[in-house]
C-alpha cells in the first residue's frame, strides 16, 4: 500500500483529473498524501522546475492552511494564516475527483512550522540566544495542542476522512529558507526554561555550553565541537527533555482528538533516526501513540537533511569543509568513508536506506507499520529504481514517494517491479477512499 506526496499546488493548478494518469503508471500505488497546510520553502527545494504546472514553475509555501475551517471561532487565541480564496481547498477538491475513487487520501499537516496568528510570543521557540526562531511554535507552548486538537477534529467533521499524516513535530533544524544553525540549540521560551528548572537542568550553565560549542564551530574547530556536544551531560539531558516535550505535544493531540472524534488516527511524519534524535523526536516512546509512521532516508538527499548547505556555511575552503563534514557524519553516525567532495557528488550510499529502516525497526514497538521515504526527484530513473528496491528490501513495510509535483515526468513508473511478488497493495477501505 505505497503512496504519494501530493501539495495543494498540484491540485490547484493541473487538478486532479490531470494528475491522475501520472499516478496510474505506479503499479504499487494506493495511498495519496494530500498537503493540507504548507511551509516556507521552495517547491522544488533546492533546485529545479515543477515541469507539469502550468501556472508557476516554482512556488514558495506561504505558511497557510488551505481548508473550510473556522479556525478563529474555535481557536482565537492561536490559529494560521488561512488561504485568501475560499476555493483553494484541496479536500474538497480532491474529495470531489476520481482520485478519491481510486486511492485512499490520507490528509498531511504540518504542525509546528507556519504563518501563526494570535499569541505567537508565548507560543513560539526562543533559540539560547533569546532571538525567536521565526515561524516556528514551540512543542510546549500552551496553546498549540489545543488549537491543532480542535484543527483536526474540525477537519475531520468536515471533510469525513479520519487518518491524518502530521509532520514537523518536532524542533527546528538548521534549514528553511536561509541556514540558521543556532536554530537547533532551541527552545528557551519562558515555559521551556521553566520545565527544565523543574527538571533539574541549570538553565544558565546550558546556555553557556552551546556558547562554548557555538564558538568552536565558528572557529573551526568541529571535531572538538562534536565531541563536546557528544559528551557533555548537561546537552544529553536537554536533548531528553527536547524528546518528552515532542512525545508530550503529540500524546496531547491524539488526546484531544480522541474526545469528538475516537476513530480519528494520527499517523507519524518522523526524521531519519540518524537526525530524529537532535530535533526532539523519540521513537520509542512516540510509536507507542500511533501505529504508523513514515520517515524519509532519502540517500542522494543527505538522508533528508540539508547537509551540504550547513557544511558550506561553517566551511571556508575546501580543507574546512571536509573538516566539517567528517565530524558531522561521525556526530550522527553517517561515516561511510566518503570525503564531502564525493558526497556533494553522489550524495550518501544507497546502504543508508538499509540502515535507516533497519533502525526505525529496531526503535519502534514491535507491530509498528513502517513507510521508509523514497526521494523521486533531482535524480535519474535508475537512481530511483535502486532507491525503492533498496527500501522494499529493507526492515519498512512499505513506502512513500516524495512527490508528485516536483517528480520529473520520466519518473512516474520507474519503481514497477521494485516490489516483492510477496507483498501485494492494499485496497483502500472504501470506495471513497475515506
Amino acid at each position: 500500500m505505497a503512496g504519494i506526496h501530493l501539495h495543494h499546488h498540484d491540485l490547484f493548478h493541473e487538478g486532479p483529473e490531470a494528475i491522475r494518469p501520472y499516478l496510474a503508471r505506479m503499479e504499487d500505488l494506493t495511498h495519496v498524501f494530500v498537503q493540507v497546510n504548507d511551509i516556507f520553502e521552495r517547491n522544488p527545494s533546492p533546485v529545479g522546475t515543477l515541469e507539469r504546472n502550468p501556472v508557476e514553475d516554482v512556488i514558495h509555501g506561504a505558511g497557510r492552511l488551505y481548508a473550510d475551517v473556522d479556525v478563529a471561532r474555535f481557536s482565537p487565541e492561536l490559529r494560521q494564516l488561512v488561504a485568501e480564496d475560499p476555493a483553494d481547498d484541496p479536500l474538497a477538491i480532491v474529495s470531489t475527483s476520481t482520485l478519491a475513487a481510486d486511492y485512499e487520501i490520507v490528509p498531511w499537516l504540518n504542525i509546528t512550522n507556519g504563518a501563526w496568528l494570535g499569541d505567537v510570543a508565548g507560543n513560539g521557540v526562543v533559540d539560547y540566544r533569546g532571538r525567536d526562531v521565526d515561524r516556528w511554535l514551540c512543542p510546549n507552548g500552551p496553546l498549540v495542542a489545543p488549537m491543532w486538537g480542535r484543527t483536526i477534529s474540525a477537519l475531520v467533521a468536515r471533510y469525513g476522512f479520519r487518518t491524518f499524516l502530521i509532520d514537523r513535530i518536532r524542533y527546528p533544524d538548521w534549514g528553511g529558507e536561509r541556514v540558521q544553525p543556532a536554530n537547533l540549540f532551541s527552545c528557551f521560551c519562558a515555559r521551556c526554561c521553566a520545565l527544565m528548572s523543574d527538571q533539574g537542568i541549570d538553565v544558565g550553565a546550558l546556555r553557556q555550553e552551546m556558547t562554548r560549542i557555538a564558538e568552536l564551530l565558528r572557529t573551526g574547530e568541529f571535531e572538538a565541537a562534536r565531541e563536546r556536544f557528544g559528551s557533555e551531560p548537561l546537552i544529553r539531558r536537554w536533548l531528553l527533555f527536547r524528546q518528552q516535550s515532542v512525545t508530550r505535544l503529540v500524546a496531547e493531540i491524539i488526546r484531544i482528538v480522541g474526545e469528538s472524534q475516537p476513530d480519528a488516527e494520527l499517523w507519524l511524519d518522523l526524521w531519519p533516526p540518524s537526525y530524529s534524535w537532535i530535533l526532539g523526536q523519540d521513537y520509542p516512546a512516540l510509536t507507542e501513540l500511533s501505529p504508523r509512521l513514515k520517515h524519509f532516508p532519502y540517500h542522494r538527499l543527505g538522508g533528508g537533511a540539508d547537509v551540504q548547505s550547513l557544511i558550506d556555511y561553517f566551511g571556508r575552503d575546501d580543507a574546512e569543509r571536509e573538516r566539517a563534514f567528517a565530524a558531522f557524519v561521525r556526530l550522527f553516525g553517517l561515516d561511510y568513508g566518503q570525503t564531502y567532495a564525493q558526497f556533494r557528488a553522489d550524495g550518501f550510499p544507497i546502504r543508508l536506506v538499509e540502515d535507516q529502516n533497519r533502525m526505525v525497526r529496531e526503535r519502534s514497538r514491535p507491530g509498528t507499520y513502517i513507510y521508509s521515504g523514497v526521494q523521486m526527484w533531482n535524480l535519474p530513473p535508475e537512481e530511483l529504481h535502486r532507491a525503492a528496491v533498496a527500501a522494499y528490501a529493507s526492515d519498512a513495510d512499505d513506502v512513500i514517494y516524495y512527490c508528485y509535483g516536483w517528480a520529473g515526468t520520466e519518473l512516474f513508473g520507474v519503481s514497477n517491479g521494485a516490489r516483492p511478488p510477496l507483498i501485494s497493495p492494499t485496497l483502500p477501505r472504501a470506495a471513497d477512499g475515506r
